[in-house]
Order: structure tokens, then sequence, then C-alpha cells
């Protein structure tokens, strides 16, 4: 990557989301498939219409997924990525789903896992 190119904000992701998709949430797919099941990522943005602010969102081949908020910061990270593009683009870049409990908040929460198809790395 050159220099100036970091600096380029195109999108390069090649998917692009049919009007079709709807979004669910982590809760929704871990009951559904459970926690070893592995999504391919298509595509990474950022929601800036949030009533909460800015969200992180997933597009897998099925459809949108609200990412946690605390992943925010690294989901910016990926998009500017060209090697994510690259993973994303040619069906190498996935996540799992795990679940958790925390002692500040009564619930089950979740979250992901990024995942390395190629490697199948978890």
């Amino acid at each position: 990557m050159g220099i100036a190119s970091k600096y380029n904000k195109g999108n390069g992701f090649n998917f692009r989301v049919p009007e079709s998709f709807g979004y669910k949430t982590l809760d929704e797919l871990y009951k559904k498939n459970g926690e070893n099941h592995v999504y391919t990522v298509k595509a990474l943005y950022i929601n800036k219409k949030s009533q909460y602010g800015d969200a992180p969102v997933i597009a897998t081949d099925e459809c949108l997924v609200n990412a946690p908020s605390h992943l925010l910061d690294t989901v910016n990270e990926m998009i500017l990525d060209e090697e994510i593009h690259e993973a994303a683009n040619n069906g190498a870049l996935g996540f799992t789903i795990y679940s958790y409990t925390t002692d500040k908040r009564k619930g089950t929460f979740y979250s992901i896992k990024w995942v390395d198809i190629e490697k199948g790395v978890i």
C-alpha cells in the first residue's frame, strides 16, 4: 500500500447488499445455529444512522448482522485494511458467535470471534 492510498476512502468490498436483506441479532443467530457455526463475512460497514451512535455492521451471505458496539474501533480498522477486503472478497473471512455473562449486568450477551476460513483458525 502506497503512502497516499491509505487516505482513499473507497469501499474495497465487492459485495453489494441486496434490498431483500434484513438485520439479525447475534442472539437470533446464536439460538438458530449455535456457537460453532462459521458465518462468511462479505462486507463490513458502519451504520452512521443508528439511534445509539455509530454501529458496526457485518454483511454475510444471508443477512446483515449488528455487531457489538465494543467492536466499533476494530471494524473501523478492518474497513481500511486491504487484506481484509481481499479475504472478504474471496470468501476467506468469517466469524463465530459466543455467549458470555458479566457481573456488571444481568443477562446473556453475545460477541464474535473472527475466523480465517482458509486456515480454519478460530
